[in-house]
């Protein structure tokens, strides 16, 4: 892929981003993002699985092994978790957004253990996909909150 050299202002030297990579910030402002969304109109299911993708995130960041593109083992174990918290709240959900959630999640666990079992994927291949997998994921709990109804509403049902 090409590589695009983007020089940001007033400071000299250039930062190149290959033509395929998002920058740096895009992924904690969605997440913060949606964050808020569940805080604010969501309900307590999506509050929950809000926070434990922002806590799964935190200690993911303190689990991942940067420059290395083995098996993250420390970041399957808390996406097994996470993995156990959305299945969790899908059981007991009247609504389908959990079940996509768990669904993104069940694809991050099989791709942390199609690495495992075939070391021919490439190390790109599997980040990018772990990645895409939590986007879905995130769109998952962003829709859930973005379409849950209020208590208000729901005291006006008949």
């Amino acid at each position: 892929m090409a590589s695009v050299t983007v020089r940001p202002s007033g400071t000299p030297g250039a930062v190149a981003l290959s033509a395929y990579q998002l920058p740096i910030w895009v992924w904690p402002t969605a997440l913060m993002g949606v964050c808020l969304l569940a805080v604010l109109r969501g309900q307590d299911d999506e509050r929950l699985a809000a926070g434990g993708f922002l806590a799964a995130w935190a200690l993911s960041r303190v689990a991942f092994k940067p420059r290395s593109e083995d098996i993250q083992w420390g970041v399957l174990a808390i996406d097994l978790g996470l993995l156990g918290l959305y299945v969790w709240l899908a059981l007991r959900s009247r609504r389908y957004w959990p079940m996509f959630a768990a669904g993104f999640q069940l694809l991050a666990i099989i791709t942390h253990l199609g690495r495992a079992l075939d070391t021919g994927i490439s190390g790109w291949a599997y980040l990018t996909a772990e990645i895409v997998w939590s986007y879905l994921v995130l769109l998952a709990i962003g829709y859930g909150s973005w379409t849950a109804r209020s208590p208000r509403d729901v005291e006006l049902e008949p």
